[in-house]
Protein backbone atom coordinates (compact mmCIF):
# COMPACT_ATOMS: atom_id res chain seq x y z
CA UNK A 1 0.00 0.00 0.00
CA UNK A 2 1.06 3.57 -1.22
CA UNK A 3 2.64 5.37 1.98
CA UNK A 4 0.49 8.32 0.97
CA UNK A 5 -2.72 6.22 2.27
CA UNK A 6 -1.25 6.33 6.06
CA UNK A 7 -0.51 10.38 7.22
CA UNK A 8 1.16 8.97 9.90
CA UNK A 9 4.22 7.80 8.12
CA UNK A 10 6.19 10.19 6.78
CA UNK A 11 6.76 10.42 2.87
CA UNK A 12 10.71 9.39 2.03
CA UNK A 13 12.75 12.22 1.22
CA UNK A 14 14.79 12.73 -1.79
CA UNK A 15 17.98 14.04 -0.71
CA UNK A 16 21.06 14.82 -3.43
CA UNK A 17 24.66 14.34 -1.96
CA UNK A 18 26.64 15.61 -4.08
CA UNK A 19 30.66 14.63 -3.19
CA UNK A 20 30.93 10.99 -2.94
CA UNK A 21 33.93 11.50 -0.84
CA UNK A 22 34.14 9.60 2.68
CA UNK A 23 31.65 11.44 4.52
CA UNK A 24 29.42 11.98 1.03
CA UNK A 25 28.78 7.95 0.99
CA UNK A 26 28.19 7.91 4.73
CA UNK A 27 25.60 10.30 4.90
CA UNK A 28 23.95 8.73 2.32
CA UNK A 29 23.94 5.56 4.21
CA UNK A 30 22.83 7.05 7.56
CA UNK A 31 19.72 8.61 5.54
CA UNK A 32 18.88 5.50 3.94
CA UNK A 33 19.33 4.19 7.53
CA UNK A 34 16.16 6.68 8.17
CA UNK A 35 13.85 5.17 5.53
CA UNK A 36 15.41 8.24 3.08
CA UNK A 37 15.99 8.35 -0.52
CA UNK A 38 19.52 9.00 -1.41
CA UNK A 39 21.32 9.87 -4.59
CA UNK A 40 24.91 10.81 -4.38
CA UNK A 41 26.53 12.61 -7.48
CA UNK A 42 30.22 12.89 -7.65
CA UNK A 43 32.18 15.26 -11.01
CA UNK A 44 34.98 12.59 -10.40
CA UNK A 45 34.98 8.88 -9.42
CA UNK A 46 33.91 7.63 -5.63
CA UNK A 47 36.45 9.06 -3.68
CA UNK A 48 38.56 11.20 -6.40
CA UNK A 49 40.37 13.45 -4.44
CA UNK A 50 41.96 10.11 -2.31
CA UNK A 51 42.20 8.63 -6.25
CA UNK A 52 44.59 12.06 -6.97
CA UNK A 53 47.07 10.39 -4.02
CA UNK A 54 50.02 9.18 -5.01
CA UNK A 55 50.12 5.39 -5.48
CA UNK A 56 50.70 3.80 -2.42
CA UNK A 57 50.31 6.52 -0.32
CA UNK A 58 49.43 5.73 3.32
CA UNK A 59 47.48 7.36 5.89
CA UNK A 60 48.59 9.63 8.74
CA UNK A 61 45.57 8.38 10.14
CA UNK A 62 44.98 4.82 11.77
CA UNK A 63 42.05 2.78 10.24
CA UNK A 64 39.71 2.89 13.13
CA UNK A 65 39.35 6.84 12.73
CA UNK A 66 38.88 6.18 8.97
CA UNK A 67 35.88 3.47 9.63
CA UNK A 68 32.55 5.01 7.75
CA UNK A 69 29.24 3.89 8.46
CA UNK A 70 30.27 1.96 11.44
CA UNK A 71 31.88 -0.92 8.72
CA UNK A 72 36.01 -1.43 9.84
CA UNK A 73 38.22 -0.46 8.13
CA UNK A 74 40.77 -3.33 8.09
CA UNK A 75 44.33 -3.50 6.88
CA UNK A 76 46.59 -6.65 6.33
CA UNK A 77 48.93 -6.02 9.16
CA UNK A 78 46.75 -3.90 11.33
CA UNK A 79 48.44 -1.32 10.02
CA UNK A 80 47.84 2.35 7.97
CA UNK A 81 45.96 2.19 5.29
CA UNK A 82 47.21 2.56 1.94
CA UNK A 83 45.12 4.46 -0.72
CA UNK A 84 44.98 1.50 -2.96
CA UNK A 85 43.21 0.00 0.11
CA UNK A 86 40.68 2.42 1.26
CA UNK A 87 39.46 3.10 -2.22
CA UNK A 88 38.88 -0.45 -2.13
CA UNK A 89 36.65 -0.33 1.23
CA UNK A 90 35.38 2.51 0.03
CA UNK A 91 33.74 0.51 -2.97
CA UNK A 92 32.80 -2.12 -0.41
CA UNK A 93 30.67 0.37 1.16
CA UNK A 94 28.69 1.52 -1.38
CA UNK A 95 28.20 -2.27 -2.46
CA UNK A 96 27.03 -3.31 0.70
CA UNK A 97 24.47 -0.27 1.33
CA UNK A 98 23.77 -0.17 -2.47
CA UNK A 99 24.16 3.00 -2.48
CA UNK A 100 23.04 4.79 -5.18
CA UNK A 101 26.09 6.74 -6.70
CA UNK A 102 26.34 8.64 -9.98
CA UNK A 103 30.12 9.06 -10.90
CA UNK A 104 31.41 11.22 -13.74
CA UNK A 105 28.51 13.63 -13.16
CA UNK A 106 29.21 17.77 -12.69
CA UNK A 107 26.67 19.72 -11.00
CA UNK A 108 26.25 22.77 -12.87
CA UNK A 109 22.98 25.08 -12.13
CA UNK A 110 21.14 24.47 -8.82
CA UNK A 111 17.29 26.15 -8.70
CA UNK A 112 14.96 26.65 -6.23
CA UNK A 113 11.56 24.38 -6.96
CA UNK A 114 8.29 26.45 -6.46
CA UNK A 115 6.85 23.70 -4.50
CA UNK A 116 9.77 23.23 -2.30
CA UNK A 117 13.46 21.71 -2.87
CA UNK A 118 15.47 21.46 -5.67
CA UNK A 119 16.20 20.80 -9.66
CA UNK A 120 19.37 20.42 -10.72
CA UNK A 121 21.06 20.84 -13.94
CA UNK A 122 24.03 17.80 -13.73
CA UNK A 123 26.59 17.16 -17.14
CA UNK A 124 27.80 13.88 -17.53
CA UNK A 125 31.42 13.41 -18.82
CA UNK A 126 30.12 12.76 -22.17
CA UNK A 127 28.26 15.98 -22.33
CA UNK A 128 24.81 14.63 -22.11
CA UNK A 129 22.76 16.77 -19.74
CA UNK A 130 20.73 15.06 -17.10
CA UNK A 131 18.16 16.76 -14.77
CA UNK A 132 17.91 16.29 -10.91
CA UNK A 133 15.05 16.38 -8.30
CA UNK A 134 15.27 16.60 -4.67
CA UNK A 135 13.59 17.85 -1.10
CA UNK A 136 17.20 18.48 0.25
CA UNK A 137 20.31 19.24 -1.26
CA UNK A 138 23.86 18.19 1.07
CA UNK A 139 26.47 19.40 -0.39
CA UNK A 140 29.89 17.58 0.71
CA UNK A 141 32.23 18.45 -1.90
CA UNK A 142 35.47 18.62 0.49
CA UNK A 143 37.97 21.22 0.67
CA UNK A 144 40.34 20.36 -1.68
CA UNK A 145 38.88 20.99 -4.45
CA UNK A 146 41.10 22.61 -6.60
CA UNK A 147 45.00 23.20 -6.62
CA UNK A 148 46.13 26.34 -5.09
CA UNK A 149 48.33 28.46 -7.60
CA UNK A 150 51.62 30.28 -7.16
CA UNK A 151 50.39 32.95 -9.44
CA UNK A 152 53.55 33.14 -11.82
CA UNK A 153 54.30 33.11 -15.73
CA UNK A 154 54.66 29.10 -17.03
CA UNK A 155 52.19 28.35 -14.43
CA UNK A 156 49.64 26.31 -17.14
CA UNK A 157 52.11 24.89 -19.43
CA UNK A 158 51.25 21.22 -20.05
CA UNK A 159 54.72 20.10 -18.07
CA UNK A 160 53.47 21.69 -14.90
CA UNK A 161 52.16 19.34 -12.80
CA UNK A 162 49.56 19.44 -9.77
CA UNK A 163 49.13 15.56 -8.59
CA UNK A 164 52.42 13.48 -9.60
CA UNK A 165 50.18 10.58 -10.90
CA UNK A 166 52.27 7.60 -11.92
CA UNK A 167 55.72 8.42 -10.38
CA UNK A 168 57.14 5.99 -13.46
CA UNK A 169 56.68 8.24 -16.29
CA UNK A 170 59.40 10.72 -14.51
CA UNK A 171 62.00 8.45 -15.08
CA UNK A 172 65.48 9.52 -16.51
CA UNK A 173 63.43 13.24 -16.51
CA UNK A 174 64.62 16.26 -14.33
CA UNK A 175 61.49 17.01 -11.88
CA UNK A 176 61.41 20.19 -9.82
CA UNK A 177 58.77 19.17 -7.01
CA UNK A 178 57.54 22.87 -5.39
CA UNK A 179 56.57 22.61 -2.05
CA UNK A 180 57.61 20.42 1.52
CA UNK A 181 55.01 19.27 2.96
CA UNK A 182 53.51 15.74 2.92
CA UNK A 183 52.55 15.58 -0.45
CA UNK A 184 55.43 16.96 -1.98
CA UNK A 185 57.44 14.79 0.55
CA UNK A 186 56.21 11.84 -0.43
CA UNK A 187 56.11 12.84 -4.18
CA UNK A 188 59.62 13.31 -3.56
CA UNK A 189 60.88 9.98 -2.41
CA UNK A 190 58.43 8.19 -4.91
CA UNK A 191 59.96 9.87 -7.64
CA UNK A 192 63.86 9.00 -6.82
CA UNK A 193 62.70 5.71 -6.70
CA UNK A 194 61.41 5.94 -10.03
CA UNK A 195 64.79 7.53 -11.88
CA UNK A 196 63.97 10.81 -11.87
CA UNK A 197 66.43 13.48 -10.99
CA UNK A 198 64.74 15.48 -8.13
CA UNK A 199 64.91 19.07 -7.18
CA UNK A 200 63.03 19.81 -4.42
CA UNK A 201 62.13 23.93 -3.86
CA UNK A 202 60.73 25.84 -1.28
CA UNK A 203 60.41 29.30 0.13
CA UNK A 204 61.28 27.78 4.50
CA UNK A 205 64.39 26.24 5.28
CA UNK A 206 63.75 23.16 5.27
CA UNK A 207 61.19 20.37 4.80
CA UNK A 208 57.75 21.08 7.26
CA UNK A 209 57.96 19.78 11.12
CA UNK A 210 55.05 17.60 10.73
CA UNK A 211 56.17 15.55 7.40
CA UNK A 212 55.19 11.79 8.36
CA UNK A 213 57.14 10.12 10.72
CA UNK A 214 57.93 7.16 8.37
CA UNK A 215 59.02 9.58 5.43
CA UNK A 216 60.83 12.35 6.91
CA UNK A 217 63.78 10.61 8.24
CA UNK A 218 64.40 9.05 5.10
CA UNK A 219 64.04 12.21 3.09
CA UNK A 220 66.05 14.01 5.21
CA UNK A 221 68.44 11.22 4.41
CA UNK A 222 68.46 11.55 1.02
CA UNK A 223 69.01 15.30 0.65
CA UNK A 224 71.97 14.77 3.12
CA UNK A 225 73.80 11.99 0.80
CA UNK A 226 72.86 14.34 -2.33
CA UNK A 227 70.53 12.11 -3.82
CA UNK A 228 68.07 14.92 -4.03
CA UNK A 229 69.22 18.09 -4.33
CA UNK A 230 66.91 21.20 -2.64
CA UNK A 231 66.81 25.06 -3.31
CA UNK A 232 65.58 26.22 0.72
CA UNK A 233 64.62 29.61 1.68
CA UNK A 234 63.35 30.09 -2.55
CA UNK A 235 60.56 30.77 -4.67
CA UNK A 236 59.66 30.29 -8.29
CA UNK A 237 59.13 33.72 -9.77
CA UNK A 238 58.73 32.30 -13.48
CA UNK A 239 58.17 28.72 -15.23
CA UNK A 240 59.36 28.16 -18.56
CA UNK A 241 59.39 25.93 -21.33
CA UNK A 242 62.75 24.14 -19.90
CA UNK A 243 64.09 26.38 -18.03
CA UNK A 244 62.98 27.61 -13.97
CA UNK A 245 63.49 31.06 -12.89
CA UNK A 246 64.05 31.07 -8.87
CA UNK A 247 64.58 34.40 -6.52
CA UNK A 248 65.85 33.30 -3.24
CA UNK A 249 64.42 35.04 -0.06
CA UNK A 250 67.38 36.45 2.17
CA UNK A 251 68.85 38.61 -0.60
CA UNK A 252 66.93 37.92 -4.11
CA UNK A 253 69.71 36.71 -6.20
CA UNK A 254 67.56 35.20 -9.07
CA UNK A 255 68.93 32.01 -10.42
CA UNK A 256 67.44 29.52 -13.04
CA UNK A 257 67.71 25.79 -13.50
CA UNK A 258 66.72 23.13 -16.03
CA UNK A 259 63.43 20.97 -15.60
CA UNK A 260 61.54 18.49 -17.69
CA UNK A 261 58.86 18.68 -15.11
CA UNK A 262 57.41 20.24 -12.63
CA UNK A 263 55.47 19.42 -10.01
CA UNK A 264 53.57 21.82 -7.55
CA UNK A 265 52.41 20.37 -4.37
CA UNK A 266 51.46 23.71 -2.58
CA UNK A 267 48.56 22.68 -1.25
CA UNK A 268 44.60 22.52 -2.40
CA UNK A 269 41.88 24.78 -1.82
CA UNK A 270 38.21 24.41 -0.83
CA UNK A 271 35.57 25.46 -4.35
CA UNK A 272 32.91 26.86 -2.52
CA UNK A 273 31.10 28.15 -5.73
CA UNK A 274 28.02 25.90 -5.71
CA UNK A 275 27.31 27.10 -2.03
CA UNK A 276 28.02 30.84 -3.16
CA UNK A 277 25.54 30.15 -6.33
CA UNK A 278 23.50 28.82 -3.69
CA UNK A 279 22.87 32.45 -1.42
CA UNK A 280 24.52 30.47 1.48
CA UNK A 281 26.42 32.62 3.66
CA UNK A 282 30.16 31.85 3.95
CA UNK A 283 32.99 33.30 6.38
CA UNK A 284 35.95 35.03 5.66
CA UNK A 285 38.91 34.52 3.18
CA UNK A 286 38.21 30.70 3.85
CA UNK A 287 34.76 30.49 3.12
CA UNK A 288 33.87 28.38 5.50
CA UNK A 289 30.02 27.74 5.90
CA UNK A 290 27.51 29.36 8.45
CA UNK A 291 25.38 26.49 9.59
CA UNK A 292 23.46 25.07 11.99
CA UNK A 293 25.86 22.76 14.53
CA UNK A 294 23.17 20.73 15.58
CA UNK A 295 21.59 19.76 11.93
CA UNK A 296 24.15 21.05 9.80
CA UNK A 297 21.90 23.31 7.67
CA UNK A 298 23.59 26.58 6.33
CA UNK A 299 21.51 29.95 5.91
CA UNK A 300 19.47 28.50 2.93
CA UNK A 301 16.82 26.61 3.97
CA UNK A 302 16.83 22.72 2.82
CA UNK A 303 20.51 22.76 2.21
CA UNK A 304 22.86 20.98 4.17
CA UNK A 305 27.04 20.83 4.60
CA UNK A 306 28.63 17.46 5.24
CA UNK A 307 32.85 16.73 6.10
CA UNK A 308 35.72 19.29 5.21
CA UNK A 309 33.31 21.23 2.98
CA UNK A 310 32.43 23.46 6.02
CA UNK A 311 35.41 25.07 6.62
CA UNK A 312 36.46 26.22 3.58
CA UNK A 313 40.10 26.43 2.50
CA UNK A 314 42.03 25.61 6.14
CA UNK A 315 45.07 26.56 6.74
CA UNK A 316 45.65 23.98 9.43
CA UNK A 317 42.93 21.75 9.13
CA UNK A 318 40.43 22.28 12.09
CA UNK A 319 37.90 19.58 10.38
CA UNK A 320 38.86 16.70 8.72
CA UNK A 321 37.41 13.10 7.84
CA UNK A 322 37.88 12.06 11.09
CA UNK A 323 35.41 14.46 13.17
CA UNK A 324 33.05 14.51 10.26
CA UNK A 325 31.38 11.13 10.75
CA UNK A 326 29.03 12.64 12.98
CA UNK A 327 27.71 15.24 10.38
CA UNK A 328 26.12 12.13 8.29
CA UNK A 329 24.13 11.11 11.69
CA UNK A 330 23.17 15.20 12.24
CA UNK A 331 22.19 15.50 8.54
CA UNK A 332 19.74 12.39 8.79
CA UNK A 333 18.66 13.23 12.46
CA UNK A 334 17.50 16.49 10.85
CA UNK A 335 15.82 14.89 8.12
CA UNK A 336 14.59 11.97 9.29
CA UNK A 337 13.26 13.03 12.72
CA UNK A 338 15.05 12.48 16.28
CA UNK A 339 17.72 13.91 17.90
CA UNK A 340 20.89 15.51 16.58
CA UNK A 341 23.64 13.64 17.84
CA UNK A 342 26.08 16.19 20.25
CA UNK A 343 27.88 19.58 19.76
CA UNK A 344 30.75 19.87 17.60
CA UNK A 345 34.65 20.04 19.23
CA UNK A 346 35.33 22.89 16.39
CA UNK A 347 34.05 25.72 15.81
CA UNK A 348 34.55 27.92 12.78
CA UNK A 349 32.28 31.16 13.32
CA UNK A 350 34.14 34.30 14.62
CA UNK A 351 33.65 35.68 17.63
CA UNK A 352 30.79 38.77 17.77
Amino acid sequence: MNTTDHPAVPRPASVVVIGAGPIGIETAVELGRRGLEAHVVDAGAIGQQIVDFPPATRWFSSPERLGIAGIPFTTPAADKGTREQYLAYLRSVVDAFDVRVSTYLRVGEVAARPEGGFRIRATERSGGERILESDALVVATGGTARPRRLGVPGEDLPHVHHTIGEPHCFHGRRLLIVGARNSACDAAVLAYRCGARVTLCHRGPTIHERVKYWIKPELEAMIRSGQIETRFDTEVVEIGPSEVRFRRSGDGHESSGRHDDVLLCIGFESDQGLLAGLGVELLGEAGAVRHDPLTMETSVPGVHVAGTVVAGTQARFKVYIENSHIHARRIAAALGGGDPPEEPEYNLLPES
